[in-house]
């Protein structure tokens, strides 16, 4: 009797990163599916799932902005169907409605959140107190005191200015949405507008004056890693971030707290920049991927996800005794989820996002004149998105 071929293993594309390597490492030994994994960086991520060809994979491990992109390109799956019939454990209340909006729209599901980590406020107690100042609590304050914290040996604060499309175009849009403007104005993708321009003006002024010296050298790993190893006085960055300085020569001198609010208390909108896992239209076992997803997203699962160096995305895990006794930072994320928002779910995102990376690294890094730098960026946008289709504003709104 010829016994049956054993299943192949499934194949995941994802960022190489320690903590997701874990995680999936953790996800597959406990679960019913084999998962063989191919990490890249950032850019080589972008390019094998939205270059020219289809990606060679069976599940995918990205940026939750990339999902209208991947659809639109008939490259990932909607999972709808198996949500309806074979829901995760706890869906939907398990998780914060933030992440429903951002892998949710046309009445369709194209991802589970895989790894989450908010934008919060870094500093650094025993400096604070001994310049005699107080933790800041608005976008004025942090200014004030990364200046008196700036100094030889140590920056005010720290910028990721890599031109990767990730931190140093997060910042721009957080600092957009608190000047009052956004990148959608009724219908079109705005680039050239006086909020644009302010936010640029802030964030050249603090690449110029209050970060380390090779911040454009660091991407959003490497700005973590500096605030660890004690080089920044106060940053607003990503939670997972706080498990690095826990572990580093700042582990008994660090806090968290949610971002710095409008200088009326007004909480600041942040960037909802998670991670989600997906099935892709390749796959040709999407019953076994779904079951691998389905899994990932378990109790259980999420935590291990936490524990291994990467940050669940469910509240169960933010509220785990283990998790806030080593990471007390998961106490601010509801909060800090309440004031978040995707970025424009367009299918023309990615593209977009190239357009405000190279902006940004040429007013904020590169020093140039700001007027022709949005009118190029302002025409590139135009001749990516034209004039968007109804069905796409409706996914945005």
């Amino acid at each position: 009797m010829t016994e049956p071929r054993p299943a192949r293993p499934l194949r995941l594309l994802g960022r190489d990163f320690a903590g997701f390597r874990r995680a999936v490492a953790a996800h597959a030994a406990a679960g019913p599916v084999e998962v063989e994994a191919t990490w890249l960086g950032l850019p080589e991520l972008q390019a094998a799932v939205l270059g020219p060809d289809a990606p060679d994979a069976d599940l995918l491990v990205v940026p939750a902005d990339w999902l209208p992109a991947l659809a639109a390109a008939g490259r990932v799956r909607s999972v709808a169907a198996y949500v309806a019939t074979d829901p995760p454990e706890g869906w939907p209340d398990a998780w914060s409605p933030s992440f429903h909006e951002g892998v949710t729209w046309a009445g369709e599901v194209h991802g589970l959140p895989f790894h989450d980590g908010p934008q919060l406020l870094f500093t650094r107690p025993s400096l604070l107190a001994r310049a005699g100042l107080d933790a800041p609590r608005t976008w004025s304050e942090l200014v004030e005191v990364a200046g008196a914290l700036h100094g030889p040996g140590r920056a005010g604060t720290v910028l990721a200015g890599a031109p990767d499309g990730h931190n140093n175009v997060y910042d721009l849009v957080l600092h957009l949405w608190r000047c009052g403007g956004d990148l959608l104005d009724g219908d079109r993708v705005t680039v050239d507008s006086a909020p644009v321009r302010e936010a640029l003006a802030f964030l050249r002024r603090v690449a110029t004056t209050l970060v380390p010296a090779h911040a454009h050298d660091l991407d959003s790993n490497g700005s973590g890693e500096e605030f660890a190893a004690g080089g920044v006085g106060v940053v607003v960055n990503w939670a997972g971030y706080a498990a690095l300085a826990a572990a580093g020569p700042v582990a008994d001198d660090h806090a968290c707290a949610v971002a710095p609010t409008h200088d009326d208390g007004t909480p600041t909108t942040t960037v909802n920049a998670f991670w989600v896992a997906c099935v892709t239209t390749a796959c040709a076992e999407p019953d076994r991927a779904w079951a691998h997803l389905r899994h990932a997203a378990s109790a259980a699962m999420d935590l291990a996800t936490t524990q291994a160096g990467a940050s669940g995305a469910r509240r169960s895990t933010w509220g785990h005794p283990d998790v806030l006794a080593a990471q007390p930072e998961h106490a601010l994320f509801e909060a800090a989820h309440a004031s978040s928002r995707p970025l424009p779910r367009i299918a023309a995102l990615p593209a977009v996002v190239d357009v405000l990376n190279e902006l940004v690294d040429a007013v904020v890094w590169r020093g140039e004149p700001v007027d022709p730098a949005l009118g190029t960026a302002q025409r590139a946008v135009e001749a990516l998105v034209g004039a968007p289709r109804h069905d796409d504003l409706e996914a945005v709104r």
